[in-house]
């Protein structure tokens, strides 16, 4: 019995299981490697499938590693059809999630694939139109973030004339976990609704630093070395929300329509790791304001996000935002 219940937890992503319980649970696999040189991989005796898996060589350095969205269209098909339950189809929309919302900066110059990336090329395999790549995936623990296990992820690309069309990975919605037993004692009880609710001001923070373009505002939520995907540090941070409010300004007086934008928060649970550490899941969009009798508002992106959150002092702070916790190799 117990055996199946360590089992039905695991399943569930150990949502409903008490920390003490969930720091009893480690992985017992042989850790996921990657291929020595992954690069090699992506070649065919066979004209058809050497053409598409040069493209799947593209997708994963070149989009995925080096972040040269400009050149999605080299890779990707205009339809491209997602079957990731948190992506939309379509060439713009991945262009715009990875550009606009995971803000993800291109590398220069583009370095090949390596058996150092966290998510690191293990096969690769062709067949017809189809290929498929599995690569490591890091996973930390749940009840000690700085520990980690790896796991393998998969994508699976079905190409039209040296294009990627259609697109397959094991992302899954967020699972949410049914209330706890009341374990706390009245005191900290109390200490963790007071925590709730500064978190829940944190997040507010945040939304309202971004959607007013105030750096120093967006900065002061996180930790010092907090990050956002691969912008990590307050300062980078600053500089990202600065370069963006130019970027808009820049199109502005160029006479382009530039409207202010909302960054909604919604279904949001917090998940405690230990009293002064807990994950925020939530779904989330990205809205351009509008009015009655004006102009419409129009949603750019939706997608859920996992935020790592954790006190220092008195005070809250995010020290990772994860827009896409399932989309990283999308």
């Amino acid at each position: 019995m117990k055996l199946k219940t360590a089992l039905l937890a695991a399943a569930l992503g150990l949502a409903a299981m008490p920390v003490a319980a969930q720091a009893q649970m480690r992985a017992l696999s042989d850790p996921v490697v990657p291929h020595p040189d992954p690069e090699s991989l992506f070649t065919s005796d066979d004209p058809l499938l050497h053409r598409n898996k040069q493209a799947a060589l593209h997708i994963q350095r070149n989009l995925l590693k080096c972040n040269e969205w400009s050149r999605a269209g080299e890779w990707l098909t205009d339809a491209y059809i997602q079957h990731n339950p948190v992506a939309a189809s379509g060439l713009e929309g991945v262009i715009y999630y990875f550009t606009e919302v995971a803000k993800r900066p291109p590398l220069d110059p583009c370095p090949a694939l390596s058996p150092e990336d966290p998510n690191g090329v293990v096969a690769v395999q062709a067949e017809g139109d189809y290929v498929t790549i599995l690569t490591r995936r890091i996973v930390p623990y749940a009840d000690d973030p700085s520990q980690s296990y790896t796991t393998t992820w998969f994508d699976t690309w079905r190409f039209v004339d040296g294009k990627a069309d259609e697109h397959w990975d094991p992302a899954t919605l967020p699972i949410t976990a049914p209330p706890q037993a009341a374990t706390l004692t009245p005191e900290a009880a109390a200490q963790q609704l007071a925590d709730r609710s500064a978190i829940e001001e944190l997040m507010w923070d945040y939304v309202r630093a971004i959607d007013t373009w105030d750096a120093d505002a967006y900065a002061e939520v996180f930790t010092e070395n907090g990050a956002f995907g691969q912008t990590k540090g307050r300062e980078a941070l600053h500089n990202m929300v600065t370069s963006m409010a130019a970027g808009r300004a820049e199109r502005a007086a160029k006479g382009e329509a530039v409207p202010p934008l909302h960054h909604v928060m919604s279904n949001q649970t917090i998940d405690w790791v230990s009293p002064t550490r807990a994950v925020v899941n939530y779904y989330w969009q990205t809205v351009s304001r509008g009015s009655p009798g004006g102009p419409r508002p129009e949603m750019l992106a939706q997608g859920w996000g996992r935020d790592e959150v954790v006190k220092q002092g008195d005070k809250w702070l995010i020290e990772n935002r994860n827009v896409a916790p399932d989309a990283e190799t999308d």
